[in-house]
C-alpha cells in the first residue's frame, strides 16, 4: 500500500480542506495509507539561515514524512488571492532540500473562487522540483455549496472529482 501525506492547507480546523482529505481518506482507506498533515500552526516561522545551518526538530520531521512519502496531496483554500501563509511558510522550509524533487503532487483548491492559489501552488511545488500533472488537480470554486451542514462533501460530482484525483495520483506513483 502507497503513503501518501496529505497536508491541510488551512490552518482551521473546521476547514473545507480538512473536511475534503478526510473524504477522501475514508473513502479510499483500503487502496492508500493517508496520513493527513494539519499542523501548519504548529511549525515556526520561516528562517533562510536556520533552514540550512540547524532547521528546527519540527522541521526536521517534517522533511522526513514528505521524503519518505510515496506521493504528497495538498488541499487548501485561497486567502487573499494567494495560498494561505501557513502552507507557504511550509514550502519556503523545503526550498533548501531535494525532497520534492519528482515527488508525484496532486493539488486541491477548494476555495470560494480559488483560481489565484491554485496556479500559484502548481508554480510554486514545480520550482520545488515536484511532479505536478494537469489531471493531479483539481479546482473546487464555491466549496462551501458543496459541503453540508454535518460537513459531509454533499455534491456527487465533486465526490466523483475528488475519488478521481486520487486515483490519478496512485496512478503517478
Amino acid at each position: 500500500m502507497k503513503n501518501i501525506i496529505a497536508i491541510v492547507g488551512s490552518a482551521s480546523a473546521a476547514s473545507s480542506s480538512h473536511k475534503i482529505l478526510e473524504f477522501l481518506k475514508t473513502h479510499l482507506e483500503k487502496e492508500i495509507n493517508l496520513l493527513v498533515f494539519d499542523r501548519l500552526k504548529e511549525l515556526p516561522h520561516f528562517d533562510p539561515q536556520e533552514s540550512i545551518d540547524r532547521p528546527p526538530i519540527e522541521i526536521i520531521a517534517l522533511r522526513q514524512i514528505i521524503q519518505d512519502a510515496d506521493a504528497v496531496l495538498i488541499c487548501t483554500p485561497e486567502y487573499v488571492f494567494s495560498i494561505p501563509s501557513g502552507l507557504k511558510n511550509l514550502l519556503e522550509w523545503c526550498v533548501a532540500t531535494t525532497i520534492w524533487m519528482d515527488k508525484p503532487a496532486g493539488i486541491i483548491t477548494a476555495s470560494t473562487d480559488g483560481k489565484n492559489a491554485h496556479e500559484q501552488l502548481q508554480m510554486l511545488l514545480r520550482t520545488l522540483g515536484a511532479s505536478v500533472e494537469e489531471n493531479t488537480c483539481l479546482h473546487i470554486p464555491a466549496v462551501k455549496s458543496k459541503i453540508n451542514q454535518e460537513g459531509q462533501i454533499a455534491d456527487p460530482d465533486t465526490q466523483e472529482a475528488l475519488i478521481h484525483l486520487a486515483k490519478n495520483v496512485q496512478r503517478a506513483l
